[in-house]
C-alpha cells in the first residue's frame, strides 16, 4: 500500500479540481496505512503559501483526487473523482484526539493543525486511491524543502514485493516531464520496515507511528511541480492498508532560528529539518564539527552574517543525502519572549497553553507553538487541553524569524470527590435547603460549599436553603488546600400542593363520602379515604358508611403531594320497621293498613298507592281491593322506610233474586242484586223469551221494576246476562215475573 503527502504554500498557477469533504465513520481494520507530513518551503518572510495546501479549509480544494485498482501485475489504474467516503476523507483534530485502532497513535498528525486527512481504507478487493497538488515555484525561490510527518500501518500478508500493500509519494517535475528521484518514496509492507511495530490487536499488522522527513530540492525555481500520494491494496485484493496526511500551513526556511532580535542576546538555537537519520553541523569552511543533534544552541548567539552548514543524511530509502547553510541574521526589533515556569491546575480541568496570561509579558504580534521536546520534533498534539503532568515547550515567533523556546512545568492537582445527591420531593410552600449536609453524603471532607444557577458557576443563588421553585442548580465543592473544585448538578422539584375543600356529610342510614358534591379538589387530583389522619388505615367502603364519626380525605397530585383533611360524617337512625302481609278476606270485608303495624315513638306513618309515596292512599284503614300498597315511616329526623304491603280482598259472590212482584205492596217490587254496586261498570242485560231485550243498565245503581220503556211487563219468565268486566265470569239466569 503506497503512501506520502507532501503539502506546500503558494499560489497555484493552474485551476485544480475543487473538492468537498468527505467523511468515514470509526473503522476497525487491519491493514492501515497512515501518512501526516508537513510541508515547509524556503521563502522570503512575506512569501505566500499555496491555498489550502494545509487542509485548513476542512476540505479538498485545489487537490485532486483519484480512485481505481491495481492488477495482478502491479499496475495502478486509477481515475480522476471527486472525493470519495470512506476513501478521501477529512478529519478534524478533536479533544480528546481519536486513536487508530491498531497503533494506538493519533489519527490527527500531531502538529496543531485543525484537520488531516485519511488516504484508502479497510476494504479489499485491490483498491487504490490516489490525491495529488500541482503547483508553480515561485522563480526568486532557487532552494526549496519539503518537510512531513507521516505514521504507517500494513497487514503483511507476505506475498512478494510486487504483490504486496503499499504506498508511494512522488514529486513530479512537470516542466521537465519526469520525476525527481530524491522526491521518491515507497513503503511496502514487510516485517522488517525500520521503526515498524507489531499492532498489539493483530499479529501481522506492522504500524510505524507519526515520524517527519524533509525532502530539499535546489534549481526548481519556476518550475511546476505535481504531488503525488497513492496507496493501494495487495494485488490478489485480499490484504488492505490506509493513510492519515496533514500539513502545516507554515512557509519557512528548511533551518529555522537564525534570526535573533533585540533582546535576545543571551542565546540562538537553530533547528535542522526533520526527520533525518543524522545530523552534522559545521562552521562554514567544515573545519569544526559543532554538533550532531537536529538542534544546535549558540551561546552568545555569533556575529551577524556569521555562516553554518549542516549535513542532513536520510534513512536509507526516505531522501538523499544533502548539505544546508544558513547565515544569521540580526534585527533591531525588540523581542521579549516570557511564560510561566509553572502551571498548576487541577486535572479535571486540564491545561489550555493557549490562553494569553501564560505568555503575558511577551511582545506583541507573536505566533506560539507547542512541543513535548526541546529539539521541537513533536508538536503537543492538544495544547488547548493537556490532562497530562510533565514539562512541555513553548515556541514564540515574531514576524522577522526571531523566536525563542522555554520549558513549562504543568502540575494537575487531583479534583476533590463531589457526590450528590437530589433532594426528596418537596410540596408547596414548603422549601428545599441545598445547604443540608445529607445531599453530599460520599464527598471529601472538608470541602467549602458554594451554590449557583448555571454551569460555570457565575450566578450565584442569593439564598440556597429557601429554594422554592423547580429546577437544576449546582454546586461547587472546593478543596480549600489545593483549590481544586468539582461543580455538579442538583435537582430540586417542588410541587403545588393541591387543594381541598371537604363538606361534612350527613345522611340516614349510610352516608356516601365518594361523591362528587363531598370535595372541591385540584383538578386532576387524585382522593383516597382513611380512618386516621397520617392516612395509615385505609377506609374500605367509603361509598357506605354505617357508623357516625370522623374520617379523613386525602387528596395527591402526581408527583406525590397531598393534603389530608377530616370530614365529620353524621349517620341518622333510619325508622324501621316490619310488616306483615294481611290474611285475605272477601268483600265486603276490607282490611285496615295501620292495623298491620306497631307504633313507633318519634315516627309518622303513611300509606301509598306507590312506592314512590305520589299517591296518597285515602281508605288506608277499609282497603277493600286486592293490590300492593306502601307503608311509609319518617321520624323526626326526616329519616324514612318504605316496605311493601299485598292485600288480597276476594270478590264476592253474586246471587240475583230468581223473581219479583212489581204490585206496589213494597215487598219484592224491583230486582234488587246485592253487592252488585261493586262493579259500576258492570252491565245488565234482561230478555224475554223471544230474546227480545227488555232491560239494559250500564252500572246498576236503579234496580229494575219489570218495565220496558215505563211500561209493565206481562207475567212471565225472562233471562239475563251480568257483564261485570274482565277479568270476571259472565253471570246468567232467569227471573220470574209475577202479579
Amino acid at each position: 500500500m503506497g503512501l506520502l503527502m507532501i503539502l506546500f504554500k503558494f499560489r497555484v498557477p493552474r485551476k485544480v479540481m475543487p473538492a468537498t469533504m468527505c467523511r468515514k465513520p470509526h473503522f476497525n481494520i487491519a491493514n492501515l496505512l497512515l501518512l501526516c507530513f508537513s510541508v515547509f518551503f524556503t521563502v522570503i518572510s512575506n512569501a505566500q503559501c499555496p491555498q489550502n495546501i494545509g487542509f485548513e479549509s476542512g476540505t479538498f480544494i485545489n487537490w485532486e483526487c483519484f480512485a481505481g485498482n491495481i492488477d495482478g501485475f502491479g499496475y495502478i489504474n486509477v481515475a480522476s473523482t471527486a472525493p470519495i467516503a470512506d476513501r478521501h476523507v477529512i478529519i478534524a483534530n478533536s479533544v480528546p484526539q481519536l486513536k487508530d485502532y491498531y497503533g494506538g497513535f493519533p489519527i490527527n498528525c500531531p502538529n496543531g493543525s485543525k484537520y488531516s486527512i485519511r488516504l484508502g481504507n479497510s476494504n479489499t478487493g485491490s483498491q487504490a486511491e490516489r490525491v495529488s497538488y500541482t503547483f508553480t515555484i515561485p522563480p526568486s525561490q532557487t532552494d526549496f524543502s519539503i518537510i512531513y510527518n507521516y505514521a504507517v500501518v500494513f497487514q503483511n500478508p507476505n506475498h512478494a514485493a510486487i504483490q504486496q500493500p503499499k504506498f508511494t509519494a512522488k514529486v513530479f517535475d512537470v516542466t521537465a516531464n519526469r520525476y525527481v528521484d530524491c522526491g521518491s518514496f515507497q513503503f511496502v509492507a514487510s516485517g522488517n520496515l525500520p521503526g515498524f511495530q507489531v499492532s498489539p490487536v493483530k499479529a501481522d499488522v506492522f504500524y510505524k507511528p507519526w515520524s517527519p522527513i524533509t525532502i530539499k530540492l535546489l534549481g526548481y525555481a519556476g518550475k511546476t511541480i505535481r504531488l503525488e500520494f497513492t496507496n493501494n491494496d495487495c494485488t490478489p485484493g485480499g490484504h488492505f492498508g490506509y493513510a492519515y496526511i496533514d500539513v502545516n500551513e507554515n512557509c519557512t526556511s528548511p533551518i529555522s532560528g537564525n534570526t535573533y532580535c533585540a533582546g535576545t542576546t543571551d542565546s540562538l538555537t537553530l533547528v535542522a529539518p526533520f526527520g533525518f537519520q543524522q545530523y552534522n553541523w559545521y562552521s562554514s569552511n567544515f573545519s569544526s564539527l559543532l554538533g550532531t543533534s537536529n538542534t544546535l544552541t549558540l551561546s552568545p548567539p555569533p556575529p551577524p552574517n556569521t555562516t553554518f552548514a549542516l549535513e542532513i543524511i536520510p534513512y536509507p530509502g526516505l531522501g538523499c543525502l544533502d548539505t544546508l547553510r544558513t547565515t544569521i541574521q540580526y534585527s533591531d526589533t525588540l523581542f521579549n519572549f516570557h511564560t510561566l515556569d509553572t502551571l498548576a491546575t487541577c486535572s479535571s480541568s486540564g491545561v489550555d497553553l493557549t490562553l494569553p496570561y501564560v505568555t503575558a509579558g511577551s511582545s506583541g504580534g507573536l505566533s506560539y507553538s507547542y512541543f513535548t521536546d526541546y529539539s521541537q520534533q513533536n508538536y503537543l498534539p492538544t495544547p488547548t487541553f493537556i490532562n497530562t503532568p510533565g514539562t512541555y515547550f513553548i515556541k514564540g515567533t515574531n514576524s522577522e524569524g526571531c523566536n525563542a523556546i522555554k520549558p513549562i512545568n504543568i502540575i494537575l492537582k487531583t479534583p476533590p470527590t463531589l457526590i450528590i445527591k437530589n433532594p426528596p420531593l418537596a410540596c408547596a410552600p414548603q422549601k428545599v435547603d441545598l445547604t443540608d449536609p445529607t445531599y453530599k453524603l460520599g464527598s471529601d471532607a472538608g470541602l467549602t460549599y458554594t451554590y449557583w444557577k448555571d454551569t460555570l458557576a457565575t450566578i450565584p443563588i442569593v439564598n440556597p436553603t429557601m429554594i422554592d421553585a423547580s429546577g437544576t442548580y449546582f454546586i461547587k465543592g472546593t478543596n480549600p488546600t489545593l483549590g481544586c473544585y468539582e461543580i455538579k448538578p442538583i435537582t430540586v422539584i417542588i410541587s403545588i400542593t393541591p387543594t381541598l375543600v371537604v363538606y361534612n356529610q350527613s345522611d340516614c342510614g349510610k352516608v356516601d363520602i365518594t361523591k362528587p358534591t363531598v370535595v372541591i379538589a385540584t383538578a386532576g387530583t387524585i382522593l383516597s379515604y382513611w380512618k386516621n389522619n397520617a392516612a395509615t388505615i385505609p377506609f374500605p367502603i367509603p361509598e357506605s358508611i354505617t357508623a357516625s364519626g370522623t374520617y379523613f380525605i386525602k387528596a395527591s397530585n402526581v408527583d406525590g403531594c397531598n393534603q389530608i383533611k377530616p370530614i365529620d360524617v353524621t349517620v341518622k337512625l333510619v325508622p324501621t320497621f316490619a310488616v306483615i302481609n294481611p290474611l285475605p278476606v272477601a268483600y265486603p270485608l276490607t282490611i285496615n293498613l295501620s292495623s298491620l303495624i306497631a307504633p313507633m315513638p318519634n315516627t309518622i306513618f303513611s300509606y301509598w298507592h306507590d312506592s314512590t309515596t305520589t299517591k296518597p292512599l285515602i281508605n288506608y284503614k277499609g282497603v277493600d281491593t286486592t293490590g300492593t300498597y306502601f307503608i311509609k315511616s319518617q321520624n323526626t329526623d326526616g329519616c324514612i322506610d318504605i316496605h311493601p304491603v299485598k292485600v288480597v280482598v276476594n270478590e264476592p259472590v253474586i246471587a240475583p233474586p230468581n223473581a219479583i212482584s212489581p204490585n206496589g205492596d213494597g215487598i219484592n217490587d224491583t230486582w234488587e242484586i246485592p253487592l252488585l254496586k261493586r262493579y259500576p261498570y258492570c252491565t245488565v242485560q234482561v230478555f224475554n223469551r223471544y230474546g227480545q231485550m227488555v232491560f239494559n243498565a250500564m252500572g246498576y245503581q236503579k234496580p229494575w221494576d219489570a218495565t220496558m220503556n215505563g211500561k209493565i211487563l206481562p207475567t212471565g219468565t225472562y233471562y239475563y246476562i251480568i257483564n261485570r268486566g274482565t277479568p270476571y265470569p259472565l253471570i246468567s239466569g232467569n227471573i220470574s215475573v209475577v202479579y
